[in-house]
């Protein structure tokens, strides 16, 4: 039988925020993945610092975590690729949140980082079940960034319009938008992967549920949404399958015939 490889978003695709859990059918679903020997990835936009509690709600052993949507690659508890934002708008766009008293931050080397901590630093956080980054003023001129953050709403948007273009923004939450080079993204991760697995893309499949999940469904042989999805994604899908507290995951891997 010829090893496939399954890619999974996290947030909403494995883990329902609305049950606050990983559904039985879904650990059920991986786990039969696992042991029918096909290799499970999970590309998450979450950051290094989710690590235990990725692996304490899947309950599942997982290898492999692509974190920062692609930024980031662990295998085995190991860092084996990386890529860090290169542009220079960086400084500006940073300085300019400055001037308005937007927090902003992002993750480096060190993990996550930020140059003040707020009221919507500390929401996201807490609603992340993560820490409080590490608290270091105009960091930016001492840190390369994998990925930025701006601790801002969709309105606010607005005044950073000179610089966002130039990135591939996901918003995870009403106060962050995250923001990666258009030459990055989920996809680039998939790509090294399947080239270092030697799995051919029609071989390989992922599922997700968010603007960050497009390039991904896009650069394997089968693309999934789950249900509670973006039209977005859903419009670039294969499949559409039920949301992610619905036995989604389940659901899809049997229409496919894999389990």
């Amino acid at each position: 039988m010829q090893s496939k490889l399954f890619f999974f978003d996290f947030d909403d695709t494995l883990y329902s925020h609305r049950i606050k859990s990983v559904p039985k059918s879904t650990r059920e679903a991986i786990g039969r993945l696992q042991s029918l020997g096909h290799r499970v990835v999970i590309a998450t936009g979450r950051g290094p610092e989710s690590i235990a509690f990725i692996q304490e709600q899947l309950a599942l052993p997982c290898e492999t975590i692509t974190f920062l949507n692609g930024q980031l690659v662990f295998h085995q508890g190991r860092k084996v690729f990386e890529r860090f934002i290169q542009l220079p708008s960086v400084g500006s766009m940073m300085e300019k949140a400055r001037t308005h008293g937007f927090a902003y931050g992002g993750h480096c080397e060190h993990g996550e980082i930020v140059d003040h901590v707020n009221e919507r630093v500390q929401a996201v956080w807490s609603d992340f079940s993560s820490p409080l980054p590490k608290e270091m003023a105009r960091f930016e001129a001492s840190y390369p960034l994998y990925q930025a953050h701006l601790y801002i709403t969709k309105e606010e948007a607005r005044y950073m319009e000179e610089y966002l273009d130039d990135y591939l923004t996901n918003w995870s939450h009403e106060y962050l938008v995250n923001l990666i080079s258009k030459q990055a993204g989920k996809s680039q991760a998939i790509r090294w992967l399947m080239a270092e697995a030697g799995i051919p893309q029609e071989h390989s499949f992922a599922f997700g549920d968010g603007f960050n999940d497009v390039d991904m469904l896009l650069a394997v042989g089968h693309g999934i949404a789950m249900g509670n999805a973006t039209d977005e994604l859903k419009s670039v899908a294969e499949l559409v399958t039920g949301s992610a507290d619905e036995d989604g995951i389940w659901e899809a891997l049997h229409d496919y015939k894999i389990i």
